[in-house]
């Protein structure tokens, strides 16, 4: 038999069905006998309608949690990740404090460089002075001069290239070449460091971009409106203009007596054909 589809989207999880007030109103009640506390069976509408706070407040024991029937085994959510704990989102890593991600790639890195054997023991080093933390008095006040840093950084790969080329010269098989080149990721790692620091002022800058485009896009569409708006003015005015019988109210020789209401829809006709040339 063909599949037969009742709905365009996917139905939803069936435990959904559990969220209800009495299941709600039931688990309450486990919960409270369990902190021995005593309720008579009759719970009124406020006990319910903050039951769903309370179950999450209040945790049960993994004992507790599985004599519970299934039906009330959903309503209990699971305890919030730790602060440090790793998670997934849309099988990304993520933590609740946010992610670093500049140290998860050096993690990455450094675990390439393991396995190919490439800078072995090579570990980073910041180079640059770190913000304080946000208890400090002067944490408010401090900056820090990024492009300085960049600017000595470059130097600074510049000249460990140039020292790197004449190890090579002299002895390509010294250790202290190796050494050089370590001392030269270092450095570059600093500069990416440094680099994506710029990352907010960079997103907060695309962002006013993307708004004075809009606002520039809206302009442009509220002034065409109004061209549009005046030529459809002109062509209407020109129509009254040049509608029979209009200056004298008598008419003419060669004119027929049209009916009032051909004559409307004859202007209407003539509106729409203007109004077709136009756009």
């Amino acid at each position: 038999e063909e599949n037969q589809f009742h709905s365009l989207f996917p139905n939803p999880p069936p435990f959904w069905k559990s969220f209800t007030a009495e299941n709600l109103a039931r688990l309450d009640e486990i919960k409270k006998g369990a902190q021995g506390g005593a309720q008579d069976g009759n719970a009124d509408m406020s006990t319910i309608q903050n039951a769903a706070t309370e179950t999450s407040t209040t945790q049960l024991s993994a004992a507790q949690l599985l004599t519970l029937p299934a039906e009330l085994r959903y309503l209990v959510p699971p305890a919030p990740p730790a602060e440090d704990s790793e998670y997934r989102v849309f099988n990304i890593p993520t933590r609740i404090r946010g992610m670093d991600l500049f140290q998860k790639n050096l993690e990455s890195m450094k675990r390439d460089m393991e396995q190919t054997g490439l800078f072995p023991g090579w570990e980073y080093e910041q180079l640059f002075p770190s913000r304080p933390p946000s208890s400090d008095n002067g944490a408010s006040e401090w900056t820090l001069d990024r492009q300085q840093y960049l600017l000595r950084f470059l130097r600074s790969i510049l000249l460990n290239f140039l020292e790197l080329l004449g190890i090579l010269a002299t002895n390509p098989a010294s250790d202290d070449g190796e050494q050089k080149m370590k001392d030269i990721l270092t450095l570059v790692a600093n500069v990416h460091a440094l680099v994506n620091e710029y990352r907010p002022h960079q997103a907060r800058e695309t962002l006013i971009l993307m708004m004075q485009d809009q606002v520039e896009r809206k302009k442009a569409e509220i002034e065409a409106v109004r061209q549009v708006k005046g030529k459809v003015a002109a062509a209407l005015a020109e129509l009254e203009r040049s509608a029979p019988g209009r200056e004298a109210g008598v008419l003419r020789e060669d004119e027929v007596v049209v009916e009032p209401e051909e004559k409307r829809r004859e202007m209407q006709r003539r509106m729409w054909y203007a109004m077709d040339e136009l756009l």
